[in-house]
C-alpha cells in the first residue's frame, strides 16, 4: 500500500516545466496490465489491444468527449444498459453515477474482455451495482458467430467474413440474446457500440423502446450498418417511433439532426431520444 501511495502521488516535470501527475502502469504479464484513468478508476487492460486500451494506457481516457454527454444523460438511481461495454471503461464511469441505487448492465460478448471488465468492477467495488453478461445483443435469440482479435479488440462483432479484423481474427461461438427477452430494470439510457449491429439490436428491443422517456446513446457508421440492413428502412423505422437525433460534437454538445442528415453522416456518436435531452454534470472524480 505505501508502494502504491508514492506512486500514485509522484509527479515529474513536463516539457514545459511544470509538474504533471504520473499515472501508474503495472503490467502484470503478456494477458493482462492495470492503470489509472483520468478519472481516477483503476482499469484492467490488454497490453496487446491497440483499438482501445492502448489509448487508456498512454492518455487515460478515450472518446472523452463522447463520455462527458454520456455521464450527463444519467443520475443516481437510473439504471443503464450497455452493449459493447469493452473492457469497462464507460461501465465505471456510469457505475460511479447511478450510485449504489442504481444498476449497469453491460453486454461483451468476447470473453477476454468481459473478463477483464469484470476485474476492474471489483476492484473499483461497484459489484453490488453492476452485471457484466458475456452474451451477444441481437434480434434473434440462439447461438451465433462473433469475430474477435487480440491486436484490436475494439472492432470486435457479429460475423460477417472470414478475417474481418485482420491476421488474427478467430471467429468464435457466443450466445445471442434479445432484449426484449431479458428481465431487465427499468432501463432510462441505452449505449451501444457494436459495429454495426446497432439496427439489430434496437429491432430486438422494441418493447424496452416504448418508455417515453428512454434515451439512446449509440454509434452511428453507415458502411458498417448497411452490412446487416437496408438504412432507409432502418431510418425510417426510428423516425415512425417519434425518436429525434443528435449529433455528439468534440465540446461535448447536442447538434441536432434532420432524418435527411442521416443518411449521408460520417461516423459519430448520436443521442437519440423523443425530446431534447437535458445534460447534467458529466465529470466525474
Amino acid at each position: 500500500m505505501k508502494l502504491l501511495s508514492r506512486l500514485l502521488g509522484r509527479r515529474r516535470p513536463n516539457a514545459g516545466g511544470q509538474a504533471a501527475a504520473m499515472r501508474p502502469y503495472f503490467y502484470l504479464g503478456e494477458e493482462i496490465a492495470l492503470t489509472r484513468l483520468k478519472c481516477g478508476h483503476f482499469i484492467y487492460v490488454d497490453p496487446r489491444e491497440e483499438s482501445v486500451c492502448s489509448h487508456l494506457i498512454a492518455h487515460g481516457e478515450w472518446e472523452a468527449s463522447t463520455r462527458r454527454v454520456v455521464l450527463g444523460l444519467v443520475n443516481a438511481g437510473d439504471h443503464v444498459l450497455e452493449v459493447g461495454g469493452h473492457v469497462g471503461y464507460y461501465t465505471l464511469g456510469l457505475a460511479q453515477k447511478v450510485g449504489s441505487k442504481g444498476s449497469v448492465t453491460t453486454f461483451e460478448a468476447n470473453p477476454r474482455l468481459a473478463a477483464l471488465s469484470r476485474r476492474s468492477i471489483r476492484m473499483n467495488g461497484y459489484n453490488d451495482r453492476v452485471e457484466i453478461r458475456q452474451q451477444a445483443v441481437t434480434d434473434v435469440a440462439g447461438d451465433i458467430r462473433f469475430s474477435v482479435s487480440r491486436q484490436f479488440a475494439g472492432g470486435g462483432h457479429l460475423y460477417v467474413w472470414d478475417g474481418a479484423l485482420g491476421a488474427d481474427t478467430e471467429v468464435i461461438e457466443v450466445e445471442g440474446v434479445r432484449l426484449d427477452d431479458l428481465d431487465l430494470p427499468d432501463v432510462k439510457l441505452i449505449r451501444i457500440d457494436a459495429e454495426g449491429s446497432e439496427p439489430l439490436i434496437l429491432r430486438g428491443a422494441e418493447k424496452m423502446l416504448q418508455r417515453h422517456d428512454i434515451i439512446l446513446c449509440i454509434e452511428w457508421d453507415l458502411v458498417q450498418m448497411r452490412s446487416r440492413v437496408q438504412m432507409d428502412t432502418f431510418i425510417s423505422w426510428l423516425a415512425d417511433r417519434d425518436f429525434l437525433f443528435w449529433k455528439i460534437t468534440g465540446s461535448s454538445e447536442l447538434a441536432p439532426l434532420t432524418i435527411a442528415d442521416l443518411a449521408t453522416l460520417p461516423p459519430c456518436d448520436l443521442v437519440v431520444a423523443r425530446k431534447q435531452p437535458v445534460l447534467g454534470v458529466g465529470k466525474t472524480r
